[in-house]
């Protein structure tokens, strides 16, 4: 007798944070860094070698963005983050003799305590083994976990108007993690999940035609028709990228919809049920798979999710200076001042319930699928940092996938392998931001932040024409401008999340790029300035590409 299938289960994780290094330290800078370093990034690893283990293979999919490699790579960083952890050892022994506490408060200190000090432990160990990116790298070799690369800086590529960066984007980001991963990654996790099919690009830097009620603007569109997103990927080697469910599911022919609400299992049949297989863009072989909401949004969502439970920690109940976080959610309407104080055992305990639960989900969206797939995408940073309990779920659910008859994980890259896709859609431009469009990137407020990058491309493009200019100078002026085009910036305004910090990030970038394109338009470089520019922005550390864009008649840069 036959077996069915097993439903498959495509974990993907999205590690990514903009370029922090030497740009602040508290609360958004090099402190934003270390807590998702030193509290996801570690702890996820950590679970990842226990997986390995046990044998487990094809565990997740896991995005590192060239920005985040580039800096767990700096040595000055991860010795800084050995540091912040030993100081979140410390912190527990001020917990442990703090008198303005309950004491059921302060005997948490020795729970912090074994945490944190053996993240420090596994921290020095995984510096010793040549970082987390030898760790990772040695992880896709075993067979436990896929790579994706990404774009050097993570831009918004639905809203970039020029092609030719675009692909130098692509190729300096790409070479950039095949210098470390052992190879070019076959996928990517493109930055905000952002599509654009061909045609002209809609232009960030004008006022809105119109505005929906979700905030989405209608934009006008600028330039010549130019090629999909696809076709880029394609010409870069990528065969499989991740979109949010929206884009495959309007694609398929189904309605629009309040994205913020968790929708029904898709019945099998219907346009909705297009998430659940990989789907050929257009006319390439590039293959976009699709995160399906039904089952992502029980463990995160705009509303709602586990770690809202009554039992799980409350990241921002702090409690005051010398202390950890250290009461519940107990109810999501209370002051931090009124929650209950935090019980480890009783949140462990319902990491295991919650695991079974999303497995009992699984089935109910995979028994009637024999054979096809569910993708759950979130940022890596959610495990252990927002969710404080998260990494133990994220454990406990692979183990009960693994050791379901009926149920397996499965790599993305495994997955097309397998199972080749042979449906084709031509897919909307869309995100998985905001109401799926561009709605958390283009404000009247990001406007300003727009046409600065469009302004800085024009004067980084004058000023290198040629070949003009001295080699560092040349190179610093193609980090400023991919620096300045990182997502996350118009992000933070538009979210609410640092949006002073995003704002003087853009002016820093933009101030650096034109005192240097204007030096070099002057042949009156400083070597010494540009050297201190550069000790401070080091990255992309390998800018070829873009340079070649920036500068197509010219002589280029070496590394």
């Amino acid at each position: 007798m036959s077996r069915r299938a097993p439903g498959e289960l495509a974990l993907v994780l999205h590690t990514h944070l903009p370029y922090l290094r030497h740009h602040g330290v508290w609360p958004v800078g090099e402190e934003w860094l270390f807590q998702a370093w030193g509290t996801s990034w570690l702890p996820v690893t950590r679970l990842l070698e226990e997986l390995a283990g046990e044998g487990r293979r094809e565990v997740v999919t896991l995005g590192v963005t060239p920005m985040v490699a580039h800096q767990v790579a700096d040595q000055r960083l991860a010795d800084d983050l050995g540091t912040w952890l030993g100081g979140q050892v410390w912190r527990s022994e001020e917990q442990r003799w703090h008198d303005r506490v309950p004491d059921d408060v302060r005997a948490l200190s020795s729970f912090y305590w074994r945490r944190f000090s053996g993240l420090l432990a596994y921290h020095e160990d995984v510096q010793r083994r040549g970082g987390l990116l030898a760790v990772w790298a040695q992880l896709q070799d075993a067979g436990v976990l896929e790579l994706l690369g990404g774009p050097a800086t993570h831009p918004y590529l639905p809203l970039q108007t020029d092609p030719a960066l675009i692909d130098a984007q692509l190729a300096d980001g790409l070479a950039s993690h095949a210098r470390w991963a052992g190879g070019s990654p076959r996928g990517i996790w493109a930055p905000e999940m952002g599509y654009r099919p061909r045609g002209r690009v809609a232009d960030a830097t004008a006022a809105a035609t119109a505005v929906d009620a979700h905030g989405t603007p209608t934009l006008p569109r600028t330039g010549p028709e130019l090629p999909g997103l696809e076709e880029h990927y394609a010409a870069h080697g990528i065969s499989h990228v991740l979109v949010d469910a929206p884009t495959l599911i309007q694609a398929a022919g189904g309605r629009e919809r309040d994205w913020t609400v968790r929708p029904d299992p898709a019945a099998p049949g219907t346009p909705e049920s297009v998430v659940h297989d990989g789907v050929l863009i257009g006319d390439s072989d590039v293959t976009a798979y699709a995160r399906d909401l039904s089952v992502a949004y029980h463990v995160w969502s705009p509303t709602a999710g586990y770690p809202g439970n009554v039992w799980y920690r409350d990241l921002y109940a702090t409690g005051g200076y010398g202390l950890h976080p250290s009461w519940r959610v107990t109810d999501r309407s209370l002051p931090p001042d009124r929650k209950a104080t935090y019980e480890p055992d009783r949140a462990a305990a319902q990491t295991l319930i919650d695991a079974e639960h999303l497995r009992g989900v699984l089935h109910g969206v995979l028994d009637d699928r024999p054979g096809e797939l569910v993708v759950a995408a979130y940022d890596t940073e959610l495990f252990g940092h927002w969710w404080f309990e998260g990494v133990e779920w994220l454990g406990a659910l692979v183990r009960a996938v693994a050791d379901d008859p009926t149920l397996t994980t499965t790599t993305v890259a495994s997955r097309r392998e397998r199972r080749p896709p042979t449906r084709r859609l031509e897919l909307p431009e869309s995100s998985w931001g905001f109401a799926k469009g561009h709605a958390s990137w283009v404000t009247d407020q990001t406007r300003p932040m727009w046409q600065e990058l469009r302004r800085a491309e024009a004067a980084a493009r004058r000023a290198l024409a040629g070949g003009r200019g001295p080699s560092g100078a040349r190179v610093q002026v193609a980090r400023e401008l991919a620096l300045l085009a990182s997502s996350d910036w118009p992000f933070m305004v538009t979210r609410g999340n640092s949006p002073g910090y995003a704002a003087e990030r853009v002016a820093d970038h933009a101030d650096q790029l034109h005192r240097l394109c204007h030096a070099i338009e002057r042949d009156a470089v400083d070597d010494a300035e540009v050297a201190a520019i550069a000790a401070r922005d080091d990255a992309p550390a390998d800018v070829t590409a873009l340079l070649a864009a920036l500068d197509p008649a010219g002589t280029g840069a070496a590394r």
